[in-house]
C-alpha cells in the first residue's frame, strides 16, 4: 500500500487543502498544496488495485492509439516533441548509453538513436513492450530498474510523464542514481504546477488527473532534487509540445478534462501546444563537483 505523504517531500511542510477533486475517486480524495514551494500531491493515493486497473491492457489505446494508421501518426508527433527534447540534453551529456523509463512503444528510443545515443526502454505495460520489442530487440524490457540490463551504466536516464506517476519518488531518483555513469545526465519532462496554463485553468488543468500523484512546481522540484544529492543542471519551463487534433481531443477526453468542440474533426493536423509542462536537468552532485573541477 502507497501512503500519501503527511509534509511536502521537498520543503517538509504541511500542505494546504485546494478542493481540488476533478478525476478523484472517493469524498476524501483530493489534491493538497505545500504553501511554500506550491506543489500538488494527492491525499490519499489511489490504492494498488486501483493503480493496477488504470495501468491495465486499455491505457495505451484510452490515448488514440489504435491501428497502424494512428500508430504512425502518433508516431511522427511525438518525434517532433522528443527532438526538441533531446536536443536540450545532448546540451549536458550526448552519446553513449540512453535509458528511457517508461518508454511505452518506444518512439523517444527511436529519436535517441537518430541523435546518436544507444537505446534502452524500461516499461510496465506487456503490449507496448512486445510492440517496442519489435524495433528494439531485446533492449526494451519490463523489468524492475534496478535488476535490467545488467552490467550497463548509462550516460543519460529520462524521466518523460513519469515521476509524477511514482508513489516515492525518492526511490526510483536513488534507482537512477545508480545506473547512472560518472558525468552521467537524468532528464526530466512532467507537468508544472506553477505554469501559466495551470494556474489560468485551476481546477480545469488537464494534469489534475488520477493517475498523476505528484505535480511539482520548479521550486518543488529543485528543492527535492537537492535532498537527493542532485544538482539542477538546467530548468526549463514554458515547454510545449506537438499534438494533433485527434490525439489532443483522445487526451482531453480520458482525463476527463475540457476540450473546445469538434477539436477532433481537425484530425491529423499537427500543432504544438502547452499543456503546463517543464524540462529538468540534473546530475548527481558528486559528479558536478568534478565536472567543475572542484
Amino acid at each position: 500500500m502507497n501512503t500519501a505523504p503527511e509534509r511536502c517531500p521537498a520543503c517538509d511542510a504541511a500542505p494546504r487543502p485546494t478542493g481540488m477533486r476533478r478525476g478523484l475517486r472517493g469524498e476524501s480524495a483530493e489534491f493538497v498544496r505545500c504553501p511554500r514551494c506550491r506543489s500538488l500531491w494527492q491525499r490519499p493515493f489511489p490504492d494498488d488495485a486501483r493503480l493496477a486497473e488504470i495501468y491495465g491492457a486499455g491505457y495505451l489505446e484510452r490515448w488514440g492509439i489504435d491501428g497502424a494508421e494512428r500508430l504512425s501518426e502518433v508516431r511522427a508527433m511525438k518525434a517532433l516533441t522528443y527532438r526538441a527534447f533531446l536536443k536540450r540534453v545532448a546540451r549536458h551529456r550526448s552519446g553513449g548509453a540512453l535509458l528511457d523509463v517508461g518508454c511505452a512503444l518506444g518512439f523517444l528510443l527511436g529519436e535517441a538513436r537518430r541523435a546518436g545515443y544507444e537505446p534502452y526502454g524500461l516499461d510496465r505495460n506487456a503490449s507496448a513492450v512486445e510492440a517496442a520489442r519489435a524495433e528494439f530487440g531485446e533492449r526494451v524490457q519490463a523489468r524492475e530498474l534496478g535488476a535490467a540490463f545488467p552490467g550497463v551504466s548509462f550516460a543519460v536516464v529520462t524521466l518523460v510523464d513519469v515521476l509524477e506517476h511514482v508513489p516515492d519518488p525518492g526511490e526510483l531518483l536513488a534507482s537512477v542514481a545508480a545506473r547512472l555513469e560518472p558525468n552521467g545526465v537524468l532528464a526530466l519532462l512532467l507537468p508544472n504546477a506553477a505554469s501559466l496554463t495551470a494556474r489560468v485553468l485551476g481546477g480545469a488543468w488537464p494534469h489534475l488527473a488520477e493517475e498523476h500523484l505528484y505535480l511539482w512546481t520548479p521550486a518543488g522540484l529543485e528543492g527535492f532534487l537537492r535532498s537527493q544529492g542532485w544538482r539542477v543542471l538546467e530548468t526549463r519551463t514554458g515547454v510545449r509540445k506537438v499534438f494533433t487534433a485527434r490525439y489532443l481531443a483522445a487526451y482531453r477526453r480520458a482525463l476527463g478534462a475540457w476540450s473546445p468542440p469538434g477539436l477532433g474533426l481537425l484530425g491529423g493536423l499537427c500543432f504544438p501546444a502547452c499543456t503546463g509542462e517543464m524540462i529538468v536537468i540534473a546530475r548527481r552532485e558528486e559528479f558536478a563537483e568534478r565536472a567543475l573541477g572542484r
